[in-house]
């Protein structure tokens, strides 16, 4: 009941006026429509190959918390109540929910990066191929500076989920949009979930010539093996 006194109960209830507990609210106005979008660009990922399965992770900001998908639930029937609530100061849980083993990867750019509201961890092929190289994604696009995404450096390679990780990529991202994950992936971030996947998608096009200028292309190796399978065969015959 609006402007009834509250009082915290133990277990995160909340007691109004009459004494009756209350379940904690998941969200109010507008950030029941941010957690959907969260949602629906974590679909996205797995339907542009961004991700394979649930091997990537989304999180979003609404003020001093943060909202993260959760550990090895599918996309597909993933609502927004099944975010994870976070801490962003102490990185405690705020109910129910196992979130990612990304999470001090998503908390140490909201620390370091104010501006920031949607952190986006994809996998996606030629990206991540690139980031083995342990150097910067050249050659720069016009793509890159027009989406104001430029550079794209690679962070030092850490073990997933650790905090060695979670400090390289804040450190390496900077004021930046992009970062590579050293031997390990791509981490986009954005205003707004659309804003991440954006920067994801374009990172992902700039490997792919990237590599293209470089000769090679480690995301069409079956169509590759096809193609000089066919020329071989036509040689043969």
């Amino acid at each position: 009941m609006e402007g009834a006194a509250r009082t915290p109960a133990a277990g995160g209830a909340e007691h109004t006026g009459d004494a009756r507990p209350r379940r904690r609210r998941w969200a109010v106005g507008g950030d029941r429509r941010l957690l959907r979008d969260a949602v629906d660009v974590a679909r996205a990922l797995e339907a542009e190959g961004l991700v394979v399965g649930t091997v990537g992770n989304v999180s979003v900001r609404t003020g001093p918390t943060a909202h993260i998908t959760p550990t090895r639930t599918g996309y597909a029937r993933m609502t927004a109540r099944d975010l994870v609530m976070v801490d962003v100061a102490t990185g405690g849980t705020v109910g129910a929910g196992t979130a990612s083993r990304e999470l001090p990867l998503h908390l140490a750019v909201y620390r370091a990066r104010p501006d920031v509201g949607c952190v986006l961890h994809t996998h996606s092929v030629a990206a991540t191929a690139w980031s083995f190289l342990d150097e910067p994604l050249v050659p720069e696009l016009e793509d890159l500076a027009y989406h104001g995404i430029a550079p794209v450096r690679t962070s030092p390679p850490a073990a997933a989920g650790s905090d060695e990780l979670a400090r390289a990529a804040a450190g390496t991202l900077g004021p930046d949009t992009a970062v590579l994950l050293g031997h390990h992936g791509v981490l986009t971030v954005g205003a707004t979930p659309q804003d991440a996947l954006l920067a994801a998608r374009v990172v992902e096009r700039q490997a792919r010539v990237a590599w293209l200028v470089r000769g090679a292309a480690p995301w069409a190796t079956g169509v590759a093996s096809a193609v000089l399978g066919d020329v071989a065969g036509t040689s043969a015959g």
